[in-house]
């Protein structure tokens, strides 16, 4: 199976409950062999309906405590691997959907609103600075970004510089000039999601 390791005796065996769950999702409600994910079909089957495997595995799992961060943390790693493997980004809210934790008590962590210790909101900050990471690679692997994700990295994560540095191209057209950038780079701090699409080009 995709997500087991071999024990020393050679049988294959899950390090964990959320793995088992992600392969019986993909094996029984996908109907894709979990060996044959590589496919790129498959593959991209897999992170279309990644946020309904979360709902699936989250259904079946005994949920975290919200005073156990260190469990909170090692889900969080094991998501975070998820995510990588089919294909998708990390984010906050569908960790918060796997857990079965409001997105907004994250937030009430990170601030220091709730909960008195400080493990808590370091925790939930290293969480955001790792999705956000993800997002820039993305963007910076992929030239031809969309709007949204470019208005997300500013938005949510607050990253202004790297923005202006992307390049941004379609598929068939040529590189923007360094002052087409500048200028659309500009426009994420003064518009909305929509009107930044409208502005990239065409073609």
């Amino acid at each position: 199976m995709a997500n087991t390791v071999r024990a020393e005796n050679g049988a294959e065996v899950y390090k964990n409950k959320i793995y088992q769950l992600a392969d019986e999702y993909i094996q029984t409600e996908l109907l894709i062999n979990p060996d044959e994910i590589k496919i790129p079909e498959n593959k991209k089957i897999i992170a279309d309906n990644f946020d309904d495997m979360i709902y699936y595995i989250s259904d079946n799992i005994i949920k975290p405590s919200n005073d156990d961060i260190e469990l909170l943390d090692n889900i969080f790693d094991i998501y975070k691997r998820l995510c990588v493997k089919y294909g998708t980004l990390p984010t906050l809210d569908t960790f918060s959907d796997l857990v079965g934790i409001n997105r907004a008590t994250f937030t009430d962590w990170m601030n220091g609103e709730y909960r008195a210790s400080s493990a808590h909101g370091k925790t939930v900050k290293k969480w955001k600075d790792i999705c956000g990471g993800k997002l820039m690679n993305w963007l910076h692997q992929h030239p031809g970004s969309d709007g949204n994700k470019i208005f997300t990295a500013k938005a949510a994560y607050g990253y202004n510089e790297g923005v202006q540095q992307i390049e941004i191209k379609g598929d068939s057209a040529p590189a923007l000039s360094q002052d087409e950038i500048h200028q659309i780079a500009e426009q994420v701090t003064k518009t909305s999601a929509s009107e930044l699409i409208q502005a990239l080009p065409d073609d």
